[in-house]
């Protein structure tokens, strides 16, 4: 029997009882084996903690891509609200201009200051940056005394492309910062590709093989599965299915007719 076999279901039970082993050896002055055990201790130490940081940050990024769901709808409908703003400003300007230039075609008006004034009116920008440049120069050559209603209007919706420009640096900030968290987690998955490591999550079924150029980085930090419990006194289709399932595994060393009794509950034995 190797000296690593053991009945714990889980990474954390194998920490608390390698602890117990440690904490008996060096009571007893054992050492011959101590610095093997201490080893493995380590190294899953070293894994949970990992998988701790990791799992922190990737909630954090799922936090994050949930604001960014949330703030890129808000723009879309700040991109539509921007065409409404430039409606309002056109229909302001014919109000200061006595509604002569309404059916006007705009090749036949002769005025160019009118001319320029309605060109920047009447081109649709949804564009932040576009937009913001089209209403500064429209600032330009409005004159308030001549076009007040239209003058003030337009410095009234600044408010509203404040609070789109706001949206915009926060959508800025949190896809750089996604960017950065994933590059942590790809750190944190480097760390802990070692041999040593990923030996006791093969051996945990945490990922099928412990090759460094096969392993499954998605599975790394997953739960691993637990020994299946076999509800012999329960005869339920949940009960079949997981006989099966345990028929199904072909497992190498595996035999489903070598059961550990553990509190009254029956596990497979390899």
């Amino acid at each position: 029997m190797d000296k690593y076999d053991y009945i714990t279901a889980t990474i954390d039970e194998e920490k608390l009882r390698l602890e117990k082993i440690i904490s008996y050896l060096e009571e007893n002055n054992l050492l011959e084996e101590l610095t093997e055990y201490k080893e493995r201790y380590n190294n899953i130490c070293k894994y949970l903690n990992a998988k701790e940081r990791y799992l922190h940050i990737l909630s954090s990024i799922k936090d994050d891509k949930n604001k960014l769901e949330d703030l890129n709808k808000r723009k879309d409908e700040y991109e539509v609200d921007n065409i409404l703003l430039e409606d309002t400003l056109l229909s302001r300007f014919n109000e200061d201009t006595g509604n002569i230039y309404k059916n006007i075609l705009y090749e036949n008006i002769k005025n160019e200051d009118i001319k320029d004034i309605l060109y920047l009116i009447v081109t649709k920008e949804s564009n932040y940056t576009e937009l913001v440049i089209k209403r500064n120069r429209l600032k330009e050559r409005l004159d308030k005394s001549k076009y007040p209603k239209t003058y003030d209007t337009l410095i009234s919706q600044d408010v509203l492309i404040e609070e789109q420009d706001n949206t915009l640096d926060e959508i800025f900030i949190i896809e750089n910062n996604i960017k950065i968290e994933e590059e942590k987690l790809k750190a944190i998955e480097d760390s802990i590709l070692t041999d040593s490591i990923l030996k006791i999550l093969y051996e945990f079924w945490i990922i099928d093989t412990y090759d460094l150029n096969k392993v499954n980085r998605d599975k790394l930090f997953i739960d691993n599965r637990n020994f299946i419990n076999i509800k012999n006194d329960i005869s339920t289709e949940e009960t079949l299915q997981e006989k099966n399932m345990i028929l199904n595994l072909n497992l190498p060393g595996v035999n489903e007719n070598n059961l550990i009794d553990i509190d009254g509950k029956k596990y497979v034995n390899d």
